[in-house]
């Protein structure tokens, strides 16, 4: 659930709701320009660092120089060091040496490829920009840019069939100063809003048990004004599309009474395909993992065994990601067993389901592997009052409270119980209730406090606080990890109610402290009855919130979940795994593939001697590089792994079908155990629910929400499918799992 205000809650919440927005932006980014281009070498000062001019480079590192109208005194600048030898210079970008006074300056980039077409540049100048300047392909084509006035400097014109971009420069905007470059991007971004979009749909879908791949669709149709989108218009902006290209997704809602409009991220996606006709274009996007179709085949086993977490790095480093998201808890998991040969995106999924987490993608198109459950915590304290159980917060149960005389405090509803004389073993199911009371003005001596330690390091997208008849005014919370502060998060008057849930993200932490600074009424005490963190929310669907008829579906009856543990015990004879002819030449490599997992190749080429040499192998492979030249019979053997199975078993019907959940990474009975009890909680309840929305964006599928029902209280829901429609308003579509019996 993303974070939103109260204003938004309410209105999205009233009968009549105001405006929807959307707003997407995509870049027609030349990739590979942008990741072949280098700066020819020039006149350019001894400080000019080109090295990250063409990738996300900022401005934030300026060296201050006596040129005209640049030289600041407010700490925004650094000294220029003396000229070194070993060029160990800040990334200030590129720098020409001379000043631009009366000289033309000339500054070439080659692009390193064949000869190309490329619709816009964006060029980051920083305050000191050029004013008159040429653009030149290698062909000689040239467009010339007179009175510019801007630093970070766009253009739509499209430079034709040329291997080099040359810039011309003829004045600044200061005379006596030096050209500098910050950033360089082949392309140009488009932004559209509500009246280029005829409608769009995101469809949205993540196992909670992992059991299949995450997957994430979005489709717009735009108004084509001026035949922009026509394959066949030269200027076209679809012919400089390209597969893989990011596209930003925002929805927006007109808060009521001139409070603006709230913008919510909705997501960061890749380009897939597109078409157009004479009056529309249709734009499809989709996921990150659906570009990891590629294999991963390099699984070994590990007698040691090794942690999840570095098996999962492994995978992402193979398929080429470095921006991800890794749940700290994978680094207390072990596993001996080699992943199988299957697609990058498959061996996440099996990883993440291993060790009870979701497979998922971020709003802002990162990996996610991130745990769904909550370890073990303990909840402590270094004062309370007598009557108070401090490790009673994190069981989740109704709490009981005493009467005392705070102000605005007791009931007499029959809700409250006096206190015993005695309350010596003779308390009754309280959550935490402080020792410190606050004073006139709600304030305390010493703040209570609150910490919560975990087991180990996780990350949260929300805490949940539910409070007695006694409210606080103010709190705060702080994370920590390892004894190092992680974040810290003032929570005031208006956030705070007697069920708070706060939607904000709190990195990887094993401690978390919570402070309280003041009470709402005066000579109150702090009364917190249950406090729990995770992706939880106090979002409500409503009937109101529905446009449909809740369809409920029974699935069949699951009677019990059985978990192989897979144990691996080497050969004992030495097999003939590869057998056939080759071509070759000397110094060819290739690299063969085994069906199971196997060990200890060799290789031979027959009736030849040292004929072929083994440059690496896995369980399921053998990279060879060969000796001779010819056709010859390739000879590889080796032993194959025996694996032997040991089952956990959860019950949890009397009849039913049996669901048998194979995962190969399973090498341990105790996480074979927790895993079976994991799935059993999930197919516990067997009941899904499908029904159309007025649309939500703030809404994460695998959100656990609570859902109206005329037979149940308080049904808490899994939102594991949710499609959100655009069209001048929301409206959506939800498929929710029951949560429990």
């Amino acid at each position: 659930m993303q974070k939103v205000s109260k204003a938004y809650q309410d209105s999205m919440k009233s009968t009549l709701r105001e405006r929807a927005y959307i707003m997407l932006s995509f870049g027609l980014v030349n990739q590979e320009a942008q990741a072949k281009a280098k700066i020819a070498p020039g006149d350019f000062a001894y400080y000019s660092n080109d090295s990250n001019v063409f990738g996300e480079s900022t401005d934030d590192t300026i060296y201050a120089t006596l040129e005209e109208g640049f030289t600041k005194v407010d700490g925004s600048m650094f000294f220029l060091p003396r000229q070194n030898q070993s060029n160990t210079y800040l990334n200030t970008g590129l720098v020409s040496r001379q000043l631009l006074t009366q000289a033309i300056f000339e500054l070439t980039i080659n692009l390193n490829m064949i000869a190309t077409d490329f619709k816009g540049i964006t060029i980051n100048f920083g305050e000191n920009y050029p004013v008159n300047f040429d653009m030149v392909g290698s062909g000689g084509q040239t467009i010339e840019y007179r009175n510019n006035t801007k630093s970070l400097f766009t253009t739509e014109e499209v430079l034709e069939n040329t291997t080099q971009v040359k810039l011309v420069v003829y004045s600044m905007k200061n005379p006596q100063s030096r050209l500098r470059i910050y950033s360089v991007r082949f392309g140009y971004g488009l932004v559209y809003y509500n009246n280029d979009v005829i409608n769009s749909a995101l469809d949205s879908y993540v196992s909670p048990i992992g059991a299949d791949v995450p997957q994430i669709d979005f489709t717009v149709q735009l108004k084509n004004y001026d035949h922009y989108f026509n394959v066949d218009n030269p200027k076209s902006a679809i012919n400089f599309l390209e597969t893989g290209q990011e596209m930003e997704i925002h929805y927006g809602y007109q808060l009521p009474n001139g409070g603006g409009i709230e913008w919510i991220q909705g997501n960061r996606l890749l380009c897939s395909e597109w078409e157009s006709d004479d009056y529309t274009a249709t734009i499809r996007c989709q996921d990150i993992f659906r570009n990891m179709d590629s294999e991963f085949y390099k699984g070994m086993y590990n007698s040691a065994g090794v942690s999840y977490f570095d098996l999962a790095v492994d995978v992402l480093a193979d398929a080429g990601l470095v921006d991800y998201y890794i749940d700290p808890q994978l680094k207390t998991l072990f596993t001996k067993n080699p992943l199988p040969r299957v697609k990058h995106k498959e061996a996440l999924q099996i990883i993440a389901n291993a060790c009870r987490c979701v497979l998922s993608q971020t709003r802002l198109g990162k990996v996610q592997i991130k745990s769904n459950f909550v370890p073990e915590a303990a909840a402590s304290t270094d004062s309370e009052a007598a009557y108070s159980n401090i490790a009673n917060i994190l069981d989740g149960s109704d709490k009981d409270e005493y009467g005392s005389l705070a102000t605005n405090y007791t009931t007499v509803g029959g809700t409250m119980f006096f206190l015993p004389r005695n309350l010596n073993g003779n308390v009754l199911n309280t959550g935490f209730v402080s020792a410190e009371q606050s004073g006139a003005d709600g304030t305390f001596q010493t703040n209570p406090m609150i910490t919560v330690t975990q087991e180990v390091a996780c990350m949260y997208y929300g805490v949940r606080l539910v409070f007695g008849h006694a409210l606080p005014a103010e709190f705060i919370i702080r994370t920590y990890n390892d004894g190092a502060l992680v974040t810290e998060y003032h929570c005031g008057s208006d956030e705070i109610e007697k069920t708070t849930i706060l939607h904000n993200p709190f990195d990887d932490f094993d401690v978390m402290t919570i402070e309280f600074v003041k009470t709402a009424e005066p000579y109150n005490r702090i009364v917190l009855n249950n406090f729990s963190f995770g992706d939880i929310t106090s979002f409500t669907m409503s009937r109101n919130d529905m446009t449909s008829s809740p369809k409920a579906i029974k699935q069949e009856l699951v009677k019990e979940v059985v978990v192989p543990c897979y144990s691996y015990q080497n050969g004992t004879v030495e097999e003939s795994l590869l057998s056939e002819e080759v071509t070759v030449v000397v110094g060819d490599v290739e690299t063969f593939f085994v069906g199971e997992p196997s060990y200890n190749f060799r290789a031979a080429i027959e009736n030849v001697a040292n004929g072929v040499t083994i440059l690496d192998s896995g369980n399921y492979y053998v990279k060879l590089r060969f000796n001779v030249t010819g056709t010859h019979r390739l000879e590889v053997f080796g032993y194959r792994y025996k694996i032997v199975e040991r089952y956990a078993v959860k019950s949890l019907n009397n009849r039913g079908k049996t669901v048998k959940w194979e995962n190969p990474l399973m090498s341990d009975i105790a996480m074979a155990t927790d895993l079976a009890e994991w799935l059993g909680d999930y197919y516990a309840s067997g009941i899904e629910y499908e029904y159309t929305t007025r649309g939500n964006p703030e809404l994460d599928v695998n959100d656990i929400i609570y859902q109206e029902n005329e037979f149940h209280n308080g049904m808490k829901v899994n939102v594991y499918r949710q499609t959100l429609e655009f069209s001048q308003s929301f409206s959506g579509k939800v498929t929710a799992r029951r949560i429990g019996g």
